[in-house]
């Protein structure tokens, strides 16, 4: 059907008759006295039908898309997806046939332009189906983000502080489609109750070094020591840990020869943790309504929350992590410290390990500083005497046979510098080490041909 210039209904419609409940009350607030509804019996007071066509407007340029003229419409003749501009808007609304026909009309006389001749949506019935994405603003506002913390502060940045108490601040509350929470459980029955943790070493000397006190070498560092990472600032303690042996020893990423000692950690104490797969499944709660303006921003950041997870996982060179890891860091630092939820770390995808024969990936954890702590890693001196080697009494021959005595006395905790120490949440599970030498390494590549091209202007191949 061809849109013509239609002329404005003068309508008027009451409360009760409009079955979308946030749109019903701003009607009841717009509504005057002075009129009564043309589409019932009442004698509520009513607001004209432009009202309720404006309001139908601001909702379609905010959560719909045009799905009329898409190229397999027009030039294909293919039906488009979603719903016809009637379908929408009853969809929403929920009025009388007659109160529909006058909103629609009010909506096609509002998007004619009396100078181009044109309507907004285009001269044929528009068809509209909701957007797939709206996290575009808090997108360019985690850029203008990650610049601020480069080039003007990261502690103390009130434009961070802003940003991250939008898009975390209720994390605790969010619900996913399967109605559970992105925080999970560590712990005693939980999925995740135990971790691994690799260690690459790249000398005998350091190996044997870390068997003699693996609580303290195979744990996390102690303040003060470690390295950054994706989720902690250098000498910030953190435990980077995974869900199985393979994705740990993966994610270390050792050279050819090197050793790596994997351990296993049980979690002794519960825990919370933001899974970062979980984001995506975001959903707005249940009552949600179009019509009401806090479900603009929370839709934005439902969407934005759906590509975050890749935004803190993603692969960084290594030359670039410095740069790279601080937006992450900033971002851990906020939920450590979250002020009205506990959140002891972070369950994130494995960029370093492919999906098995199932399609399952590891999981990575970390856990901030509250929940790295191992028992006895903060004892003085040697708990263990080690051997790596083991020797022919008749020969000259050695075997690579590591073992661990460990010492009866428990040696004393050493002395603690003045600060936060919390309880130990991990427990090295002793007859779980294992040490692997590297011995290759299998890389997985896509491979593209490079086209080599003439100088000839137009760009023929070379023979």
């Amino acid at each position: 059907m061809t849109c013509v210039q239609r002329r404005v209904p003068m309508s008027h419609i009451c409360p009760t008759c409009i079955g979308e409940p946030v749109l019903q009350r701003l009607v009841a607030a717009a509504a005057s006295a002075a009129h009564t509804c043309d589409y019932c019996d009442g004698e509520l007071p009513a607001a004209e039908v432009w009202f309720v066509a404006q309001k139908c407007d601001e909702v379609l340029a905010t959560f719909y898309e045009l799905s009329s003229q898409t190229m397999a419409v027009v030039h294909f003749d293919r039906t488009p997806v979603g719903e016809d501009l009637e379908t929408t808007i009853q969809q929403l609304v929920q009025v009388p046939q007659a109160a529909l026909e006058d909103i629609v009309e009010t909506l096609q006389f509002m998007w004619y332009d009396r100078d181009s001749e044109d309507y907004r949506y285009g001269d044929d019935d528009p068809w509209f189906v909701l957007r797939t994405s709206m996290e575009a603003p808090l997108s360019e506002d985690w850029a203008a983000m990650e610049s601020s913390l480069r080039g003007e502060a990261r502690y103390l940045n009130p434009k961070v502080d802003r940003f991250m108490e939008l898009v975390f601040g209720e994390i605790a509350n969010d619900i996913t489609i399967n109605g559970g929470s992105v925080l999970v459980d560590a712990g005693s029955g939980s999925t995740y109750n135990a971790l691994y943790r690799a260690r690459v070493f790249q000398s005998e000397k350091g190996l044997n070094e870390a068997l003699q006190h693996p609580e303290r070498f195979l744990g996390a560092p102690p303040a003060g020591i470690g390295a950054g990472g994706r989720m902690n600032a250098a000498g910030q303690p953190a435990f980077y840990g995974a869900s199985d042996a393979r994705t740990t020893l993966a994610e270390v990423r050792p050279p050819v020869g090197s050793w790596v000692v994997v351990a296993k950690f049980s979690v002794v104490r519960p825990l919370k943790l933001l899974d970062l797969t979980l984001l995506g499944q975001v959903q707005l709660r249940e009552q949600a309504s179009l019509f009401d303006v806090s479900t603009k921003t929370a839709a934005q950041r439902r969407d934005f929350l759906r590509a975050l997870s890749e935004k803190m996982t993603a692969p960084v060179m290594p030359d670039s992590q410095d740069r790279n890891y601080l937006i992450t860091q900033v971002v851990a630092d906020y939920l450590a410290t979250h002020r009205r939820a506990s959140i002891d770390g972070i369950v994130y995808p494995s960029v370093q390990r492919n999906s098995d024969a199932h399609g399952a990936s590891g999981a990575n954890i970390v856990l901030f500083h509250k929940a790295a702590t191992a028992i006895d890693a903060d004892t003085g001196g040697a708990t263990a005497q080690a051997e790596l080697w083991e020797y022919e009494e008749d020969g000259p021959q050695q075997y690579f046979r590591p073992t661990i005595l460990y010492r009866p006395d428990k040696p004393q905790i050493i002395f603690r510098q003045p600060g936060f120490h919390p309880e130990p949440a991990l427990q090295l599970i002793r007859d779980s080490i294992q040490i692997h030498r590297v011995q290759s390494i299998d890389i997985r590549t896509d491979v593209t041909d490079v086209e080599v091209l003439s100088l000839h202007p137009h760009h023929t191949k070379l023979a």
